[in-house]
């Protein structure tokens, strides 16, 4: 008996040294004070971030894309991605629009401190400054998941600054974070499992199981692809420590409540919108849209993308770009999407 307790204690031995070393890896010990998570300049190696420039807006900085030139389109991405999950449709929207992407406080390559404050209300402020600093009184946007959250708590706070908006999969109500992703979440801020989630999203099998919630078809899943998507996260272990300080505000169910604060807002905002969305997500479906075409009076359609899960702009690029931009330059919308408009809110006066 003596035997096996020694050989027990040498193997919780051996794992415990295992385990530190991992988790020194993944910077589990770096205090979460006022040092930079992600530095000024620190753009991604994914061969298209290195496009990006940053810019000082107040007390923080943003980085952020901008091509072309013509009336402004602002791109709020979602999570946890970065301006990258734009990169198919930019060079489309480009010949038409002066198109703005940034990176969201704690996600892609602003820059941010281990102390800082990455919730939506910031991403709101960080939203409403850089339009000042470009010298934008009003614009257009797309906005995906988190970046959609945004634009609902923008419609609240200062509408003025939306034109028209095109909503793609959107974090609404209190209906996120969605099931899928919720048990990554917990295994990225959970402090024993999170050094083993960092070790293994540094191979590609991982990344494409992780990543594949989010697509119907995996093929559009390419190496490149989960690269961009991945090593915003994990290219230090100070940007793996943000990610999970930004997954504990994802999951507070205060934060989670704040887009239900939008409401009055949403409820209010009539200026032209397109719900461009991927119809086979599971992450957030077509009963999100539906709802949200009942809340916003400004909703003229619902477009469903057919063969897209959560990231219609990667796996349908091309209609996608088409859509927006009938929606945005002429107000075009299908007989399809304001059929699916009506049946929408048609339930609600049935309900």
């Amino acid at each position: 008996m003596r035997r096996l307790h020694l050989a027990v204690g040498a193997f919780v031995a051996v794992l415990s040294i295992g385990w530190v070393a991992l988790a020194g890896q993944a910077g589990m010990f770096i205090p979460h004070d006022d040092r930079w998570a992600v530095a000024p300049g620190e753009f991604t190696d994914d061969g298209f971030s290195n496009q990006k420039r940053t810019i000082t807006l107040g007390d923080t900085q943003v980085a952020y894309l901008e091509f072309g030139e013509g009336p402004p389109l602002i791109l709020l991405h979602g999570c946890p991605f970065s301006a990258y999950e734009w990169r198919e449709v930019i060079p489309i929207l480009a010949q038409h629009y002066r198109v703005i992407a940034p990176d969201l406080y704690g996600l892609g390559d602003t820059p941010v401190r281990l102390d800082q404050d990455y919730r939506l209300p910031q991403d709101v402020e960080m939203v409403r400054r850089l339009m000042d600093a470009l010298d934008i009184t009003s614009a257009d946007f797309i906005a995906h998941d988190h970046g959609g959250a945004t634009i609902q708590l923008l419609m609240q706070a200062d509408p003025g600054r939306i034109q028209r908006a095109v909503l793609t999969n959107v974090e609404a109500y209190d209906q996120w974070p969605s099931k899928p992703e919720l048990p990554y979440l917990r295994m990225i801020v959970n402090p024993i499992t999170s050094p083993l989630v960092y070790q293994a999203l540094q191979f590609e099998p991982v990344r494409r199981e992780i990543f594949s919630i989010a697509v119907e078809d995996e093929a559009v899943l390419t190496s490149d692809v989960l690269r961009g998507y991945a090593l915003p996260h994990v290219a230090t272990p100070e940007r793996w420590q943000r990610l999970r300080r930004f997954f504990r505000w994802q999951m507070d169910e205060t934060h989670n409540n704040i887009t239900m604060t939008a409401l009055p807002g949403m409820r209010a905002f009539e200026r032209p919108v397109l719900l461009l969305w991927g119809e086979r997500d599971e992450n957030f479906g077509p009963h999100l849209a539906r709802r949200l075409a009942r809340d916003i009076p400004g909703v003229r359609g619902i477009h469903y993308l057919h063969n897209s899960q959560h990231m219609p702009m990667q796996e349908e690029d091309a209609e996608y770009a088409r859509a927006a931009l009938a929606f945005l330059r002429e107000g075009e919308v299908s007989a399809e999407a304001k059929a699916a408009l009506v049946q929408a809110r048609a339930e609600e006066q049935g309900s």
